[in-house]
C-alpha cells in the first residue's frame, strides 16, 4: 500500500471517528410509549444513538403483546436504577461533581434528576426483578369476551 493510500485511510477513519452518531430509533416502543418521545432522558439518550433497547433489550414479545401483559425483557427496580446508569456513565467521574457527590447517590436515583422515565398512568405492573405481572387493568384486546372484540 502506498503512502498515500496510507494517510487516506488514516483521513477517512478519523473523519468517521468524528462523525456524530445516529440517532437511535425508538419507533418500534413509540408505537405505545409515545409519551417518551420528549421526556428528557429518552430524547437526549435517542438523539446520540442510544435507544430504549440498549436498556431495556429488544422487548419483541413485549411489543408483540397487545394485551400488554408481557414485561419488556429488561426492568430496573429503582434501588437497581443507579447501577445500570453507570454501565455506560463513569461512576469516578460523576461522583467528582458536587450534584453527584455521595450524598446524592445514596438518597436518589439517577432517573429522579434526570427526567420522568415512567409511565405517567400505568395499567400493567410488573415486579422489575422477575418479571412477574403485579397488576393489569384496562381493556384486553385479545380476550374473548372482551369489548374491543364485540365490535360489528
Amino acid at each position: 500500500m502506498s503512502k498515500l493510500a496510507l494517510v487516506g485511510l488514516i483521513i477517512v477513519g478519523s473523519v468517521l471517528a468524528a462523525a456524530p452518531p445516529k440517532p437511535a430509533d425508538n419507533s418500534f416502543c413509540l408505537v405505545c410509549h409515545v409519551n417518551f418521545k420528549m421526556e428528557k432522558l429518552a430524547a437526549v439518550h435517542q438523539k446520540i444513538g442510544v435507544g430504549c433497547a440498549n436498556c431495556h433489550g429488544d422487548s419483541d414479545r413485549h411489543s408483540a403483546d397487545e394485551d400488554g401483559v408481557t414485561p419488556p425483557e429488561i426492568m430496573f427496580a429503582k434501588d437497581k436504577i443507579n447501577s445500570a446508569c453507570m454501565m455506560c456513565h463513569e461512576e469516578p467521574k460523576m461522583r467528582a461533581t458536587a450534584k453527584h457527590a455521595d450524598a446524592a447517590f445514596k438518597q436518589k436515583n439517577c432517573a429522579e434528576c434526570h427526567g420522568e422515565h415512567r409511565m405517567a398512568t400505568r395499567t400493567r405492573e410488573w415486579d422489575k426483578t422477575t418479571g412477574k405481572l403485579l397488576k393489569a387493568q384496562g381493556v384486553r384486546m385479545m380476550e374473548k369476551n372482551s369489548g374491543a372484540n364485540n365490535a360489528r
